[in-house]
This record gives C-alpha cells, structure tokens and sequence, in this order.
C-alpha cells in the first residue's frame, strides 16, 4: 500500500478532448428539448380538467420520449445546428498541464487508487491487494445470493411502480460492482487496514421510499421537538441555547457500523413508533420494506446479507440516509424517556449530548443508559463521558469558555478546487468567498477565525486564489431576506470548458428569444423568465480515476468469472453484424438518416446517445418501427410512424 499525494483536489476537472465534449453537448440538448416537448404537450392540452388531481411523481422524471411538436420543429432545428457550430481553441497553463500528466501515469499504471473515507488521501494498491481487502469487507456481513433472487426482486418492483404507475419514470435495479474506501483515520491503519463497503446497486423504488420517509422525518422532528441535525450550523445552534456551560459535561458517542447494523425489526419498530405521530399508509410502509431488499455485486457474482436476506441498508441506497434519521429519531425518543430531549442530538451515526452538573459516577450511569438502548436495538456505540472540549463534525466544541473552532483532522491536508480547473467561471470566482462564510460561521470570535484562517489561507493560495480572508462581524445587522415567487423553471445545462469559444448560454437564449416572441403562443411558457441556463462540469479527476480502477479490476484476457471469453457480438453468422462484431459496446453516440419517396421530403438525421448496449438500442429502434404502439418511445420512430 503506497499513499500518494497528487498536491490538488481530485474534485479539478481537466479539459476535455472535444469529442467528449460534443457528446455532452448533444445529451444536454436532448434533455432541454425533452422537457420543452413535455412542457408544450401540457400547455396545448384543451381538454384537461383543471380540477384534476395529479398523483404523486416523487420528483421522478418520464422516461419517455415525447412526440414532436410542430411548434418547436424550428427551434430543434437551430438548437442542434448549434453543435455543428462549437468553435475550440488551444487552453495553455501549467495546472492543466500537470493535470493530463499525472492522469496518464494513473492511467499507465496496473494499481488501483484507492481514496480514503474521510480524508483527502489517495493508496495505491496491487490489483490483488485491493480484491482481498474488498473481498474480505463483503465476506463479513455479506453471502452467495440464489441465482433466482435477483428476478423475484426486480418482478416485485416493477409491480410496486406499477401501482404507484410510475412504470414509465422507473429504470431496473442496476447491477452496479460495489468498491471500498480506506479508513486511514482508525488507529493502525497501515498493519490492519480498514475499510467501507459503498454498494452503488441500488434498489429503483428507494427513489419512492425516499420521499416517503423524508416527509415522515419532517413531521417528526416537528412535532417531537428532538435534535436530529442536519448540519454544523444546527449543531451550533445548539450549543449556544447551553446555559451556564462552565457546568456541564460533554458526552460524545459514535455508532458502530450504523447503516448495515440496522436490522428489520428495529425498522419496523421505529415505523410503528412514527405512526403513533403522523399517518403512515400500509402501502407506503411496503415500498420501504422492499427498498431493503438490496444485493450486491462483485465480478459478476450476486450477494446477499449474511444475516436478514431480504433486509438490508446499503451506505448507496437512495433512501439509506433517511432509515437512518428515522431509526435515530426512534432511538432519541427511547433515550428521551428518561433525559431532557434537548440535552442531546443526533447528526447519522454521530451523537453529542451535554449534562449539567453530573458527577463521574452520574456520568457513568447515563453511558450505561445509553449503551444498553443502543444494544437491545442491536447496536453498538463507542462512547466518551465528562469531557469539555470535543470535535463534533467540522467544529471543535469548548464548554468551558463557550467558545467554537474550525476543526479538520489531523491527517488530512486541506485542498480545494484550482482556480484554473476547467469549472464554470462562477464556481471558481464564489469558492473562496464561501470558504470565508464557512469559517466565519464556524468562528465564535475575530481572534479564532484570524487564527483558523491562517491553514485555510495557504491552501486557497496553494490553489492559485488571491483572495484574502477577512472577519466581518454581520451578527448585528438584519437580513432584509425577500420572498421570491417560486416560477416553473426550465434549465438548459450545457456542458462548461475552457477550449470552447462559443458563447453557448448566449446562443441558446437568443434562440429562445427569436422562436418565442410575444405574439407567439408559447411565449408564455418559453421566455427569459422561464427558460435559464445553468452550466454543468466535465467528468473530474476522480472520475477518470475511478474508470481507471473499473478497468484495472476487470478479469484478466477479457475472461469472466466462468473462465469464458467475453462476448462482443451475438449476431448469427449468416448475418452480417452492423458494427463489425462489436455490437454489445456501450456509451456511443449513433446517427441515422430517414429517406422516403415522398415528395419534397429530402433527408432527415436524427441523432442520439445510447448507454445500454448498441445491440440493445437498435433492437428497441426496431421494435418502435414496426409495432404503432411504440410509435412516441423515440423522435425517430415518431417521424417513422408520420411517414408511414
């Protein structure tokens, strides 16, 4: 295990090459004129009855394609003409230029790197040390799931999207390899290493039960006054509603592997709880019993929880950070039995709690409290009494004298964006005035933030900011805070980059501007006030360096696990395969032209990006063109059903 320091954040993004950023481009576009043909579809619909109730969407997004409209024909006309007129030019600069450096030594090496959990080091690692580690990490909590598992579970969600008929806003749970992150801040990392299993395989319906139980959470916390923290700045306001803090005793405490210790029971009891405050429907209760049934995948093997198959709370699950706030709401109720609920919050796995007046054998007594309702709901806390000093999140906590500070570990170095990585202007120009706000936040007095400021200071200049740190005490001043009218906006996010010349927000405005006047229909719903522009960013470097370590673990001579080569193509050998025996290749941009003998038709192009598998994409174009009831899945069958 080699730690590398690579001198910058792996948050920089390096400029891309410009096919990479046509690509982008071209998806952007796709997305804006997806929601503009959706948007006209509803505004030209006469016959919807205003009083119509709208289900639940849970902030889901149609995958379909909508038809195109006449209306909007010369929009998309000039908008895509708009990828043919990108203009590049040459970006010189040093940052840059050790930027693509240091990416083609990653990419040349045959290691994997590794990032920390909660610190901003990097491990390079053997491709055999890193599968032993991960292996060992799944083997601990984890069993060989039955082939026929991973079916029941996706035919069990696509019968719960169905009810909720979100079918067409829904995806299949995606089989997604799991990978670890290094916890290089635990005591003897280097002779034991430990790490974190993240499970990006998510279950599709956790996007329901997300929304589901965040409201449930809301209406909680509400009405049961407790501290579930959201941030440090709750955490602060906290603390400084503490009186007479030179009498009181911190305890601090941690849970213990708080997301896969979570078992089914302790779920359904904090759901039971939750139901005695707020209306919880049976059926929602159903779709977050089924989010918890995850896998997880390994080289193509499928996984299961060791101890509760069907039952498990995966640090990657859409809605994994909301069971968390719910069973912790639980157990701050249990605690709240006995202790003043503001005498102690929850932050995740974090607690914090502040008595006064308590002796050591006081002190010890409310740690047994605690432990012993943390393990009957089989968990196990790490936990601290009769302090007056702790670092809690990003603060460092001081009852003695009621003051805060800035707090960062030890190990950890501070890095932050360069200002010459390839983000849009506004980020770079707000990220050390935000940086200021953060410490000015976290600063009881001028004298700390002048003294936390001095790390922070160098690692802006280190960044390449000129920007100087300054204390501006705004305590006194009232906040003249508008209501702002909340408007439907649509956004159209091109992708941002320093080798591009064309000003692309100006010309899609310009666009919307000249197709939408006041005399025309739409106007009222395409104008300067509904349609802005919102620039997004390039893959960044840990983006480039986490393809690199999927390549660098992928089997050896293209074999599976199965010891069997890895197919490329299936097309049968009497017929000759579209692109040359490479037909399950994935992420391509594809074109196709249209010709018929009508007259006064011409050619149409229509053009589109496929991150399935190509083979898979033509077979969906096919069965579009041939079945009508398919006619609207795609523009280009929509023009093919016209012709027809």
């Amino acid at each position: 295990m080699e730690k590398i320091n690579l001198g910058y954040s792996i948050k920089n993004i390096p400029i891309p090459n410009e096919t990479t950023y046509l690509n982008k481009l071209v998806e952007k576009i796709e997305a804006v004129i997806k929601r503009m043909r959706w948007k006209t579809i509803s505004f030209m619909k006469e016959d919807e009855d205003e009083n119509q109730t709208i289900p639940e969407r849970y902030g889901l997004k149609s995958e379909k394609t909508p038809k195109q409209q006449e209306e909007l024909k010369a929009f998309e006309s000039d908008l895509i003409q708009l990828v043919k007129e990108i203009k590049f030019r040459r970006v010189k600069n040093n940052f840059q230029k050790k930027l693509a450096q240091d990416l083609k030594m990653i990419n040349c090496s045959q290691k994997t790197v590794t990032a920390a959990d909660k610190t901003t080091n990097m491990y390079r690692l053997e491709k055999v040390e890193y599968q032993k580690l991960l292996r060992d990490s799944i083997t601990t909590t984890y069993k060989k799931a039955s082939p026929k598992l991973e079916h029941r579970i996706n035919t069990a969600g696509k019968k719960f999207a169905k009810d909720k008929n979100l079918l067409d806003k829904m995806e299949v749970n995606a089989r997604n390899d799991c990978f670890i992150t290094l916890k290089d801040h635990k005591e003897n990392f280097l002779n034991s290493p430990k790490t974190r299993l993240i499970n990006p395989a998510k279950n599709e319906i956790g996007r329901i039960s997300k929304v589901i139980l965040d409201k449930i959470n809301k209406e909680l916390i509400e009405k049961l006054n407790i501290n579930q923290w959201k941030s440090t700045a709750s955490v602060l306001d906290w603390f400084k509603t503490i009186d007479n803090k030179q009498d009181c005793k911190f305890i601090v405490f941690d849970i213990e592997q708080f997301y896969p210790s979570i078992q089914e029971s302790v779920l359904m009891k904090a759901l039971e709880f939750a139901n005695k405050h707020t209306k919880i429907l049976k059926k929602d209760i159903d779709v977050i019993r089924h989010s918890r049934r995850s896998l997880l995948f390994n080289q193509g093997e499928t996984w299961v929880k060791r101890e509760e198959e069907n039952f498990d709370v995966t640090m990657g699950a859409y809605d994994g950070a909301e069971v968390c706030e719910l069973v912790g709401i639980y157990l701050q109720s249990l605690i709240g039995e006995k202790y003043n609920n503001n005498d102690f919050g929850l932050y995740r796995d974090d607690g914090l709690a502040a008595f006064r007046n308590v002796s050591g054998p006081e002190s010890e007594r409310i740690k047994k409290d605690f432990t012993k309702i943390f393990k009957e709901n089989h968990l196990n806390i790490e936990i601290s009494c009769n302090l007056k000093i702790v670092n809690y999140l990003d603060v460092t906590l001081n009852l003695s004298d009621g003051s805060y500070r800035p707090y960062h570990k030890p190990n950890e170095e501070l890095m932050y964006v360069h200002s010459e990585s390839n983000h849009p202007p506004t980020i770079i120009k707000q990220l050390p005035l935000s940086v200021e706000q953060r410490l000015r936040t976290l600063s009881s007095s001028k004298e700390i933030f002048k003294e936390a400021a001095k790390d922070y200071q160098e690692a802006l200049e280190r960044s390449g900011y000129k920007h100087i740190l300054k204390y501006e005490d705004n305590s006194g001043e009232k906040k003249n805070q508008k209501r702002h009218r909340q408007r439907n906006i649509i956004w159209f996010n091109p992708p941002y980059s320093k080798s591009v010349t064309t000003n692309v927000g100006s010309y899609f405005l310009k666009l919307v501007e000249k197709h939408f006047p006041k005399h025309n229909k739409l106007h009222k719903i395409f104008n300067k006030n509904t349609m802005k522009v919102s620039y997004s960013c390039m893959p960044s470097v840990k983006s480039s360096v986490s393809k690199h370590n999927k390549r660098i673990l992928k089997k050896e001579n293209g074999e599976t696990n199965n010891n069997e080569p890895v197919k490329t193509c299936n097309c049968p050998r009497d017929t000759e395969c579209p692109l040359d025996n490479c037909c399950f290749e994935k992420d391509m941009q594809y074109s196709a032209e249209v010709t018929t003998d009508l007259p006064n038709y011409g050619t149409k192009v229509y053009k589109g990006i496929c991150s399935t598998t190509w083979k898979d994409r033509f077979a969906n174009h096919k069965q579009s063109f041939n079945n009508e009831k398919y006619d609207t899945e795609t523009a280009l069958s929509a023009e093919i059903w016209k012709i027809k």
